[in-house]
């Protein structure tokens, strides 16, 4: 992934945690409190991370001295929110990183085929103007 396309899957998913958040806000309007969406951006890198290398490593920060892959993790990290969004928990806001995290784990599976036929598609309408 480039800088182009890293730019435009992240911002895409600050936007698509942003409208999860602000979508989702009304069902439960006095415990959660729509966001920009950066934290649920955050997750959705941390979601595509996921899917593009399944075994890396990495160390929570409140759980530093257990080992484990980015696998075991993630979803653990998900299962955390989504009871955040059932229960209204105020902490963060558990919908956008849901939609975040979400948006990640969807981009890798049909975004990235989508991006690349966008590029393809570009390229070949430059080439035709020259």
């Amino acid at each position: 992934m480039g800088a182009e396309h890293f730019t435009a899957f992240y911002l895409s998913a600050g936007v698509w945690s942003s409208l999860a958040s602000h979508l989702l806000a009304p069902l439960r309007p006095a415990l959660i409190l729509p966001s920009l969406g950066a934290s649920g951006a955050v997750y959705g890198v941390v979601g595509a991370t996921m899917m593009m290398f399944p075994r890396a490593q990495i160390a929570l920060i409140f759980l530093p001295f257990i080992p484990m892959t980015i696998s075991q993790a993630f979803p653990a990290l998900l299962a955390y929110d989504f009871v955040g969004a059932v229960l209204g928990w105020k902490t963060f806001n558990h919908i956008a990183h849901l939609g975040g995290g979400l948006y990640g784990i969807a981009y890798t599976e049909w975004g990235i085929e989508y991006w690349n036929k966008l590029v393809r598609e570009i390229r070949r309408r430059r080439q035709e103007k020259s």
